[in-house]
């Protein structure tokens, strides 16, 4: 699709933008297939970390092993280009950025009480109303660069959604029951994102191992896993996060497992 720069987002320009939050970089466009290739294309042309972009809404919206993310106009749809160099754990950058965004979006939101179901989905009231993308390109002496995408439901979800979606996801503005300012979202994802990611360390610290257990929104539950590269379904029950980020699993029949590139659907 074509892409065309906006002028405005949320009412604010990007210099507007660029001022609140400190950096050179701000793209804002209206209708666009993804913010994150949008955002990698600028990396790909030399564009600082911290750069940001924005868009109105996504066509082509997805998240985690390519899943369709709807993302229409009234949600928050943003992606930022971090230059990390040499990452230990690169599998561990979506939980830390999944932790930094959803202990912000707490403490900026006076009422929600938000959960990181691992490793990327921002949820509330046991719905998902948000999810992040990491996406990096190496070169020879780690990540060239790093590009983290932050989709968030922030208007009440339209009749028009995808019924599956409706029953699954909620908004920001739905769980908290008042007008969410789109600005006020950003300032809480942008803060989050910049948290622990350009530090990441290869494991977590006690400090993050007890951020991980307050807001793992799986543990304790009763769930299916799935590999993402196919596999049959296993049921067990989630007990935790390990410090280098795999997901803790204990199956209903064999010992515990230490699980990174699995799906999981948590039991209704």
């Amino acid at each position: 699709m074509t892409t065309r720069k906006a002028k405005t987002w949320a009412g604010l320009s990007a210099a507007e933008l660029r001022d609140r939050w400190n950096r050179e970089d701000v793209h804002l466009y209206g209708a666009v297939d993804s913010t994150n290739d949008l955002a990698r294309e600028l990396a790909d042309g030399g564009a600082p970390a911290g750069t940001v972009v924005l868009a109105r809404e996504q066509k082509g919206g997805r998240g985690r092993a390519g899943r369709s993310w709807h993302s229409p106009a009234g949600g928050l749809y943003l992606s930022m280009v971090f230059r990390p160099g040499r990452v230990e754990n690169p599998e561990l950058l979506p939980l830390l950025a999944g932790l930094g965004i959803v202990r912000e979006l707490e403490r900026r939101f006076e009422g929600l009480r938000p959960g990181l179901k691992w490793p990327n989905d921002l949820m509330a009231e046991d719905r998902k109303v948000g999810g992040i993308l990491s996406e990096a390109v190496w070169g020879d002496e780690g990540i060239r660069h790093l590009v983290i995408g932050a989709g968030v439901n922030v208007a009440p979800l339209k009749s028009g959604a995808p019924r599956g979606l409706r029953s699954r996801a909620s908004s920001l503005e739905a769980v908290l029951e008042r007008d969410v300012p789109l600005e006020e979202v950003a300032d809480a994802v942008i803060a989050g994102l910049e948290a622990f990611v350009p530090r990441a360390p290869e494991r977590l610290d006690a400090a993050l191992l007890s951020l991980a257990d307050r807001y793992d929104w799986l543990r304790d539950r009763r769930v299916g896993v799935t590999p993402l590269d196919g596999g049959d379904s296993v049921a067990g029950t989630c007990v935790g996060i390990a410090p280098d980020g795999a997901l803790l699993f204990r199956p209903d029949r064999g010992a515990l497992r230490r699980l990174t590139r699995v799906s999981v659907e948590a039991e209704s």
